[in-house]
């Protein structure tokens, strides 16, 4: 799907200013346009659907926060000043964050799209096999959209067809988040049905394929503690053999490899395009100091730098340390290790990488089975899907462990943070497995650690679970949008 970046036209952008503005809840237009005169063609609902994959790049470009920074894994650098990312990294957050307001704002634009998909689908006519895939790609996107909004912010508006009205808007209510588990499930089971298991049309690859309606699926199961559906779900795709581990670590995250056999679903970038479509966490992920003498990025953002905490997780011989760089050349103001996963190994002149940000692949695929298969007390079948995982990264795996649920649980959560590190995924696994306000606060009271990473006096309470609403959204309509408490 690379070579459709660019199709982002002008004419979306003129046809969705009435029907999500920047934000979800905004000030009434002074005009109206419609999108019968859009939907002609197959082509127009393509070109709709790529702007919805172009829109995941929003939410995504921030997960990290949420996801690492939030978490024990991944700080933001205070020389950067960034008090958005500084709040979320010490837990301190207010319902002004800037941050938040994007997530919210981004989500809500790409929901716009999918459901624009869905209402106009039906009233044109084309072939049945590519009708039902494109609505399957529209509910997948939509779908995973309100996944991550229900674990940020729990309760949030369900909005299932395109706000006309922006009048309308102000009728949604926050939906508890139970109904919208239900609303996604239901839809994602029909998805998978209409989704091919992989493409082969490269102009197609990188779209939502079944494995991926599946992996949402499980995920969803696994997060709700329905540890028997999961097992299906992760089942069907590890005896489906589209994908498998790459032989090496490295080669997962190599732009020169995007879309390799590991990756199941990915937000997509590209190097060497005129508007740029490159990734912008390959500047996140490196110090907001001169740190080394590569040409290209003397000073990052600093945004996404690895914890002392995370660094020393590593055990020895793990052959996934080569994705960390260790580059402590003179001129730093103190020691830095951060991630090689979003540098692109071919930029040249220009820092501009075409390197994915993995939302899905395979070895998460294994270690969600393996927790599935402990909690479901199969533990050699959980210690299993374990070693693959470290046979790959060249480490043994101790199988006394086989007998003890509670070890084998706490060896997965080890996995998960090693072998996903800076993948965003940290602190919804230490949600999921309620685990998160023990191992957070042990985190802000390790002395040992800079004052970056864990700030003065931090820690999670029980409200923190979730984050605040954004405070544009619950002030414009106050009586729909009600605070979550505590914020």
């Amino acid at each position: 799907m690379k070579t459709i970046r660019i199709l982002t036209i002008f004419i979306v952008i003129i046809i969705l200013n009435y029907s999500c503005k920047e934000s979800f809840f905004d000030e009434y237009p002074t005009d109206s346009l419609s999108e019968v005169n859009f939907f002609k063609t197959s082509n127009d609902f393509e070109t709709m659907l790529n702007d919805g994959y172009r829109l995941l790049r929003t939410p995504y470009s921030l997960n990290y926060t949420m996801g690492d920074i939030a978490a024990d894994d991944a700080y933001n650098s205070e020389y950067n000043h960034n008090t958005d990312r500084i709040s979320i990294n010490e837990s301190n957050v207010s319902s002004d964050n800037g941050t938040l307001k994007s997530y919210w704002d981004g989500s809500y634009a790409l929901i716009s799209r999918t459901n624009l998909v869905l209402d106009n689908i039906d009233e044109i006519v084309m072939e049945e096999s590519l009708k039902n895939r494109y609505r399957g790609e529209a509910i997948f996107l939509r779908s995973l959209t309100y996944f991550n909004l229900i674990r940020i912010f729990g309760d949030v508006p369900l909005v299932l067809s395109d706000v006309k009205d922006p009048k309308d808007a102000f009728s949604y209510s926050r939906e508890p988040v139970a109904n919208i588990y239900e609303q996604i499930i239901d839809d994602l089971k029909e998805a998978e049905e209409w989704l091919p298991d992989s493409y082969t049309d490269n102009s197609d690859i990188g779209r939502a394929t079944s494995m991926a309606s599946k992996s949402l699926l499980g995920h969803i199961f696994l997060t709700r503690k329905n540890y028997s559906d999961a097992a299906t779900k992760f089942l069907e795709i590890i005896n489906s053999n589209k994908h498998n581990l790459l032989a090496n670590y490295a080669d997962i995250f190599d732009a020169a490899q995007s879309n390799n056999e590991e990756i199941i679903f990915a937000v997509q970038y590209a190097r060497g395009l005129d508007p740029a479509q490159g990734n912008p966490l390959v500047s996140s992920a490196w110090p907001n100091e001169i740190v080394g003498d590569n040409p290209l990025l003397k000073l990052g953002r600093g945004d996404l730098l690895m914890t002392a905490d995370l660094e020393k997780a590593f055990e020895e011989g793990d052959q996934r340390k080569s994705m960390n760089n260790y580059d402590f050349t003179t001129g730093y103001s103190r020691r830095y290790v951060f991630t090689r996963k979003f540098w692109d190994n071919d930029m040249v002149d220009v820092l501009d990488s075409g390197c994915d940000y993995i939302i899905y692949r395979y070895a998460d695929i294994l270690l969600m089975y393996a927790e599935v298969q402990n909690e479901l007390n199969r533990s050699v079948e959980a210690l299993n899907y374990l070693k693959l995982v470290r046979d790959r990264a060249g480490l043994t795996t101790d199988t006394a462990i086989g007998n003890s649920q509670v070890l084998i649980r706490s060896a997965i959560e080890k996995e998960r943070r090693i072998e996903l590190n800076n993948e965003g995924h940290r602190w919804f696994d230490l949600l999921r497995t309620d685990r998160l306000i023990p191992v957070m606060n042990a985190h802000f009271q390790d002395i040992s650690l800079n004052y970056e990473e864990i700030g003065t006096n931090s820690s999670v309470e029980e409200y923190e679970l979730i984050f605040p609403l954004p405070f544009f959204e619950v002030n414009l309509n106050p009586d729909k949008l009600i605070q979550n408490p505590g914020y």
